[in-house]
């Protein structure tokens, strides 16, 4: 379940494909300087829902060449608000939402655009959502370009979001963020914040050269591209699975970004974004908040990628 909402391009109609999966809808709004009705910036598609146990497989699979140590299994999930998060679970009529995107941040024409959580989870059919994952701050909340961990539920009007930003020396400060507005880009889920089954992964000593997420994502893509062979062959949609969840870093140190203020001038992705960002040393005791879908689920194998 996806909402996707970009910048200012008209979107293309809404996309069903046609598999015979579970059905789920991406619904959203962008909250901007525009008189578009909603329906413009939303399209919707469907994601493949396997069972845990065999999506706990899949996970293991994919991180064992990139890791010493790989642990995936199906458990009751704890309470996440140890954790320091806004609800105790992730289950609950759970949605991918995939808002604004990285064109918005490279183009300064964009850098005004925001969005808030409550209007996301309205348009996305679930209007007292618990909405966590990773997004750009709003730049008129915090006064300047941010990163932002949101975790709000608005049904218990809890939220426990922090923001990342560069600070004047150069270095980096963590802090609580008292707003539903976001920035221009967010990876998000939206459930009912529900104990339930979860997927525990445990990995210890990287070896290889992917991160825990990208790892995870990109043997996702690999799993399902086998799985699915026919369909590829068929210049379909591929199906694509949509992952959420809260992960710990317990030991060791983690190499995280952090954005800096918007550049006035257009970026080109590659080598000028990464020079752009800034990255620093992290942990441990880090609670981390990630939002993913192993491809897009819009886009046939025939069509490039960015058709968007």
């Amino acid at each position: 379940f996806t909402l996707r909402l970009t910048r200012t391009l008209p979107l293309l109609s809404i996309h069903h494909a046609k598999f015979p999966l579970p059905r789920h809808q991406l619904l959203g709004q962008r909250r901007c300087l525009s008189s578009r009705k909603a329906s413009d910036d939303v399209e919707s598609a469907e994601l493949y829902v396997p069972e845990l146990k065999e999506l706990a497989q899949m996970l293991e699979t994919s991180l064992k060449g990139n890791f010493k140590t790989v642990e995936a299994s199906v458990v009751d999930c704890p309470d996440l608000t140890k954790w320091g998060v806004a609800a105790p679970g992730l289950g609950g009529n759970v949605r991918i939402l995939d808002v604004g995107g990285v064109p918005n941040v490279n183009d300064p024409a964009y850098h005004d655009i925001c969005f808030d959580i409550p209007t996301l989870a309205d348009q996305s059919e679930l209007k007292d959502a618990y909405v966590f994952g990773a997004s750009a701050a709003y730049h008129g909340v915090v006064g300047k370009n941010a990163e932002l961990m949101p975790t709000e539920h608005l049904d218990t009007s809890c939220r426990c979001t922090r923001y990342a930003k560069v600070t004047d020396d150069g270095g980096h400060t963590c802090e609580l963020y008292n707003s539903d507005k976001i920035g221009l880009l967010a990876n998000l889920m939206a459930c009912e914040g529900k104990p339930g089954k979860v997927i525990k992964v445990h990995v210890k000593e990287r070896v290889g050269e992917e991160n825990f997420v990208t790892c995870m994502r990109k043997g996702l893509a690999s799993e399902l591209g086998k799985k699915f062979s026919d369909v590829k062959s068929d210049n379909k949609v591929t199906p694509h699975i949509g992952l959420g969840g809260v992960f710990k870093v317990k030991e060791g140190m983690v190499k995280g970004h952090v954005m800096p203020g918007f550049k006035n001038t257009v970026m080109v992705d590659g080598p000028e974004v990464e020079e752009w960002l800034n990255f620093y040393d992290m942990g441990p005791d880090l609670t981390c908040l990630s939002v993913f879908l192993s491809g897009d689920p819009l886009i046939s194998d025939s069509r490039p990628n960015g058709a968007l």
